[in-house]
């Protein structure tokens, strides 16, 4: 299992399908219990407190890769589920093979922390705040 897709399931998913989700993922027979899940995704799947919903006029490439770019998505990224499954690529290359095509993907451009996801029903970004060193650092010390 890559980190991405490690970090996802434990930042996006609910607590009560982590377990299951990652022993999917971590099986190569068994992915295909994750995949179908993302078609279409079950009440509870993604944590809503992470969710951005995008407006369905800007919901194509052109305007969401330089919005993940300004909320810190680099150039490359790993894209796992259904037909693009584990692979990394150039984030706009991921998208504009993506998007549309209503088939649950996940592009993870952050570990954890920024990623785009499309279902049958829906596109959506996920972000949760950075952790950055300076604020592990701040930490530490008021310890």
């Amino acid at each position: 299992m890559n980190p991405h897709e490690k970090a996802f399931v434990e930042a996006f998913i609910f607590p009560d399908r982590r377990e299951r989700f990652l022993a999917a993922l971590a099986n190569p027979k068994r992915r295909k219990v994750f995949n179908c899940e993302l078609d279409h995704p079950k009440a509870r799947f993604l944590n809503d407190k992470y969710v951005k919903r995008i407006d369905p006029s800007r919901q194509f490439a052109g305007f969401l890769v330089p919005q993940l770019k300004s909320m810190g998505a680099p150039d490359d990224c790993w894209v796992f589920g259904n037909y693009i499954d584990g692979q990394q690529m150039k984030l706009e290359d991921a998208l504009a093979k993506l998007i549309g095509y209503n088939t649950g993907t996940i592009v993870s451009c952050l570990p954890g922390e920024l990623a785009f996801f499309e279902s049958e029903d829906d596109r959506v970004i996920l972000q949760r705040p950075r952790i950055t060193k300076a604020i592990l650092q701040s930490s530490k010390r008021g310890q």
